[in-house]
């Protein structure tokens, strides 16, 4: 078992390296395992020893920029639309399995529920930030950092640093050390 987790790692290295030569920014360590599908514009990077699990999908078009820090992962059945935005994700970010994340999303305004209408923003994930599996973010949203997202919430807006977040629409739950009181 031990060495079937081995080659998985090492082709994930390889696969990394590989995507280095296309053009892709990729740090020392940083794994890209079997079934990842990434669709990339200029200036995307992923950061030394991060890891892009099974299955995750990177989508982003010209223009559109995907960073992701060090010693991050993106866990398996992640969807990712970067489209023509910025997603910029920190260091030591954990996201669970089954994110969908939208820097461009389709927009309900008014009366114009059956139109093509649009929301297009950039994405900030700060760095030490857990991210629950199945969590939906929103174009516009903004983790800070030190922030732990429940699992299956819905994110939009600006999160604050220090808290724990849950529900849909996401709200602060509690303080991570423990104090009392809200978000500012």
């Amino acid at each position: 078992m031990l060495l079937g987790y081995r080659l998985d790692a090492l082709r994930a290295r390889a696969r990394a390296r590989w995507l280095s030569l296309l053009g892709l920014a990729v740090g020392a360590g940083a794994q890209v395992h079997p079934g990842v599908r990434l669709r990339h514009g200029e200036g995307c990077a992923i950061g030394e020893r991060s890891i892009l699990y099974r299955d995750v999908q990177v989508l982003a078009t010209a223009g559109g920029r995907f960073s992701i820090g060090r010693d991050s992962h993106l866990a398996p059945g992640a969807y990712v639309l970067v489209g023509a935005q910025r997603l910029l994700i920190g260091d030591d970010v954990a996201i669970g399995p089954g994110l969908m994340l939208f820097c461009e999303s389709n927009a309900v305004q008014g009366e114009g529920l059956f139109r093509q209408q649009y929301r297009a923003a950039d994405v900030h994930i700060g760095s030490n930030v857990f991210i629950g599996a199945r969590v939906t973010v929103l174009p516009g949203a903004v983790i800070e950092d030190r922030v732990a997202v429940a699992a299956h919430a819905v994110v939009s807006g600006r999160l604050a640093s220090g808290w724990l977040y849950g529900g849909a629409p996401a709200r602060a739950l509690r303080r991570l050390d423990g104090a009392e009181g809200l978000p500012a």
